[in-house]
């Protein structure tokens, strides 16, 4: 499993209605600024990204069942775009009174330790190994390209500053899904090529009850 080709995601799906505004605004930085690599993927908040499975695909959802089917659903604030990095997107990291919102840090740092024995580190084209005291959860807007093109950061901060593109403050974080990706080249601009396959989803126990 070492030569694997694919990567694996284990993504928190927001609300539909935040899924839908994400979903427009991928498809108007594309139409606008040529950028495509948010589009690339589907609307989420990465809780493990750049997964090299060292194991079958069906132990590596062995490996995440025991979590996910016991992990408890929670509600997730969301502060609107912040500058992150060097791209832009919603911020869901934090609580009303600006602290991190520790049940999504729980449940990030949870999958990846649990990920950790089955998959192995692979230093890709703008990719980084999971840290915790990294970790900020966040909904990408526009991303990656923006490495490569630094001249066109402040014009659409301020094209996105004078949006009117506002999703629900907050919903119930309550479904996760894995996702298959490939790209013929990680090492490259591997967002122009990549495709990728949902493959499960689990839903977190009490989501009715979570907002």
């Amino acid at each position: 499993m070492r030569d694997n080709p694919h990567r694996y995601g284990v993504f928190l799906r927001p609300d539909p209605q935040t899924c839908a505004v994400l979903a427009r605004l991928h498809l108007l930085m594309k139409q606008q600024y040529g950028l495509v690599s948010c589009a690339a993927f589907p609307p989420h908040a990465t809780l493990a990204g750049n997964v090299h499975a060292t194991v079958a695909e069906e132990e590596l959802i062995a490996v995440l069942d025991p979590l996910l089917s016991e992990a408890t659903s929670f509600t997730t604030y969301n502060s609107g775009i912040d500058r992150h990095g060097k791209g832009f997107a919603y911020n869901v990291h934090h609580l009303p009174d600006g602290t991190p919102n520790p049940e999504m840090v729980d449940l990030a740092v949870s999958v990846n330790a649990a990920l950790a024995p089955v998959s192995s580190v692979q230093p890709d084209f703008l990719f980084k190994p999971f840290d915790p005291a990294e970790f900020r959860a966040h909904l990408s807007v526009a991303s990656h390209e923006l490495t490569l093109r630094p001249d066109l950061y402040e014009e659409i901060g301020e094209f996105l500053d004078t949006l009117v593109a506002d999703p629900p403050k907050r919903f119930t974080a309550e479904t996760i899904s894995l996702f298959r990706f490939h790209s013929g080249d990680w090492n490259a601009q591997w967002w122009r090529d990549m495709t990728w396959v949902h493959v499960r989803s689990w839903r977190l126990q009490g989501a009715e009850a979570a907002v």
